[in-house]
């Protein structure tokens, strides 16, 4: 009688472990089913979206009567009166500033892939070669750290207590996971909205207080300097300028 009670017990444990792994897997295939239908759904959704909108740039490229007709250079978007216009993709801007710093003059398109194999990746400050030695030289005489630039081209700044404003500045841009890279020039080469060619754009010339311009892409920022070659600013204001932006 208690072989027969425990034999029972057994086979109905065993019978309610298989049960409940049938309904787990069960479960997991009918969870990776309805992920899958999401998914096919988000992507037709993307589709369409990326379909629509090439549409409508190239129509507004079209209307606006411009050279260029490579549309995967723009994105659409909408102006405060809901007016819907293109401008030329915050990334494309970056990578053609970013490989005209790298190249020194001119990038053309079909290199700019291969240039920007040489452009920083890692977290931190970088800077450009050619304004190493300038832009430490201004950074060391307006803070109370010392600061170096390794052989990567990247800020450090030296262990000490005597930080100042600006070296907390500096202290909470490095904290970032992003990165930041500064030449300091007198112009920079960006993609002209009509044309889609890109063009060497004489900022300081056009306006010599404007401390930089900056280019944006994810998880990291371009900023050339004004090279100040007119004296409209100091270099103390230029640098304070570009700093403060950073740590926002």
């Amino acid at each position: 009688m208690k072989k027969s009670y425990w034999l029972f017990i057994i086979c109905l444990i065993t019978a309610v472990v298989i049960s409940s792994i049938v309904i787990i897997l069960n479960k997991s295939k009918l969870r990776e089913n309805i992920e899958s239908d999401v998914n096919a759904i988000r992507n037709t959704e993307n589709s369409i979206s990326d379909s629509t909108n090439k549409q409508k740039i190239e129509n507004i490229i079209q209307d606006l009567g411009y050279n260029n007709t490579n549309s995967e250079i723009y994105k659409v978007k909408t102006e405060y009166d809901g007016r819907e216009v293109i401008s030329v993709k915050p990334n494309v801007q970056y990578k053609v500033a970013m490989a005209g710093i790298l190249k020194n003059q001119k990038p053309d398109f079909s290199e700019i892939d291969n240039l920007l194999k040489q452009a920083p990746n890692k977290s931190g400050i970088w800077i450009e070669e050619n304004s190493r030695e300038r832009f430490l030289n201004t950074l060391n005489s307006i803070t109370s750290l010392r600061y170096t630039i390794d052989n990567e081209g990247y800020l450090k700044q030296e262990q000490s207590d005597n930080f100042g404003k600006i070296d907390k500045v500096i202290e909470s841009i490095m904290d970032n996971k992003k990165v930041y890279s500064i030449s300091i020039n007198s112009s920079t080469y960006l993609v002209d909205e009509v044309t889609g060619n890109i063009e060497e754009y004489p900022f300081e010339d056009i306006d010599p207080k404007q401390p930089y311009e900056l280019f944006e892409t994810e998880n990291a920022a371009l900023y050339i300097i004004n090279s100040n070659s007119k004296n409209k600013l100091s270099d103390k204001e230029i640098i304070e300028e570009v700093l403060n932006n950073m740590n926002y």
